[in-house]
Order: structure tokens, then sequence, then C-alpha cells
């Protein structure tokens, strides 16, 4: 009676505490701890990490290991969204649980927040020129480095392997099953009572995508101070292409697919509102990858 478990059958259902390699009662707090660490060694592959009489390929081999901390812990913390712990609990049991009881609204917000916060935000990732003038790659084996430290072109590719953990994190919030099971929980919940929803869920990521356009260009900008940053405009024209993606007719007989094609095509329209009046408030003053990438 007092052994919580699940099976590995469990791991791919609605369950976000049936996920592996999750070390803690709270997983959020598992996962803040695991970004903290993170922020500590990233703050330190120059310093500390690559010694003395090392190859500056180390540096770049101990940034993907953060790397892939945070791609780990967003992907943990994404399972909450449209998530419903199950119980095996029987009729008649001594206080007895519910066999269905959806993740409470404040733990999936909780768990959206960091999720945007460490893949949407260009901070998230701690790049600077002097890191990124380090990484780069070895092209012979030494003293016992691996084999992949060989691979691809010393100038690391970092707007494709940032966007690759971006567009993963939009995956994990976006797919179809994960807004179902969003939808889905809103019948689970008595209707008095205030629950996450599938347009709280929609609303919240676009506008953390595309926080520029609620701000407005402020000041004049140049292509070396562009408005939307290099990372944020690939963030946005993924998001874009979900979204549309989403909008579009599907042949799946899964029925939540028509509030969700409806809302993304409500999403879209506000969307192009923002956008034209964005450019227009910014006429003279924006810079050219801003410009040409909202336009």
């Amino acid at each position: 009676p007092e052994l919580a478990f699940a099976t590995d059958e469990d791991t791919s259902g609605p369950d976000p505490l049936a996920r592996r390699y999750d070390f803690a009662k709270d997983p959020l707090d598992f996962a803040k701890e695991q970004m903290a660490l993170a922020k500590h060694h990233r703050e330190r592959i120059l310093t500390d990490y690559v010694k003395d009489g090392e190859s500056w390929a180390k540096s770049r081999e101990g940034y993907i290991l953060t790397l892939q901390m945070q791609l780990k812990a967003t992907s943990m913390m994404a399972n909450w969204v449209g998530g419903a712990h199950v119980n095996r609990d029987r009729k008649g049991d001594p206080n007895g649980r519910v066999p269905l009881q959806p993740v409470p609204a404040d733990q999936q917000r909780a768990a959206l927040k960091f999720v945007i916060e460490q893949t949407f935000r260009d901070e998230a990732f701690g790049l600077t020129p002097e890191l990124l003038t380090k990484m780069t790659v070895d092209k012979w084996l030494d003293l016992g480095m691996e084999m992949m430290s060989t691979a691809g072109e010393p100038t690391w590719p970092l707007h494709d392997q940032i966007m690759g953990l971006q567009a993963a994190a939009m995956t994990q919030v976006l797919n179809p099953t994960t807004l179902r099971r969003v939808y889905d929980n809103e019948a689970r919940v008595s209707a008095d009572e205030a629950y996450f929803t599938l347009p709280e869920l929609l609303k919240t990521i676009s506008d953390a995508v595309w926080t520029e356009l609620s701000v407005g260009p402020d000041g004049t900008f140049t292509e070396r101070k562009p408005a939307i940053s290099s990372l944020r405009r690939n963030l946005q024209a993924e998001h874009l292409n979900r979204m549309i993606g989403l909008s579009r007719e599907h042949s799946s007989t899964m029925a939540a697919m028509r509030p969700i094609a409806t809302l993304a095509r409500q999403e879209l329209r506000d969307l192009v509102t923002k956008i034209e009046g964005y450019l227009q408030a910014g006429e003279g003053k924006l810079d050219v990858y801003s410009r040409a990438h909202l336009t």
C-alpha cells in the first residue's frame, strides 16, 4: 500500500510522474537544479574545464554536455503539460483516490513557464563571442578524446544546434497528443473550477515567442543590434510553421483536431495584426534582418 510505482508501459502515458530519470519527489525542483548546474558549469568552461595545455576543442565538448542537460530538463517538464496522474486505487480502498486526476493547473503553468524560459530566451543558452570563438574540434584522436570529437566542421553551427533544441521543445508542447490531452482534461474538471485550457496554452506560447511585438520597436536598430535577434527569428519562424500546420484541415480522426485547428487559425489572424502594427510603428527604425523577417 505504501509503494508508489508505475510500469514501463506507463512511461508513454499521460502521467508525468511515470517517467525515467526525474530523480526527485518534485521533478520541477530537480529540473531547476539541473539547469542551475548547467549554468554553473557553462560559466567555468573556459576558466576551469579546459586546462592549460589542453585543446580548446574541449570547450565545445563541455558546452554540448550542458546543452544535453538542458534538453533533458525541458523534456522532463514538458510532460506535465496536459498530464493526468493515474492511480490504481480500487473502490472501497481507505482514502481511495480517483483513477484519473488531471495535473493541477498551477503545476502545468509552472512547467510550461520552465520550458519557455529555458528554450525560448536567448540568455538561456549562455552563448558569448568569447565562448563561440573557442568551440572548435580537433581532427585527430589525442589523449583519449572520443571519436565524435573529430566530427563536424571547426566552426560550431550555433543556429542549427539551438534551433534543434527549440524545435524539440516546441514539438513537446504543441504536438497533437499533448494538445488533445489538454483539451480532454478540461472535461475532467468541474465547470465552476478554473483550469488550464487549450486557448491559454496556445496564447502563452505565442506571447512568449513573439514578445517583441507586444513591446514595440523602441529605438533605432542596426544589423549588428537588431530588433529581433537571430535566435529569436528562427524560433518565430518555427512557431509560425507549427501553427500553420495545426491550422490546416487534417485527415486525422482525432476529434480534438477541429478546435485545435480553429484556435490555431485565430492565433495566426491575431499574429498578422500584431506584425502589421509593429512594422508600421517601426517604419524607418527597424534593421534589415528584422524587417525582412516580419515582412
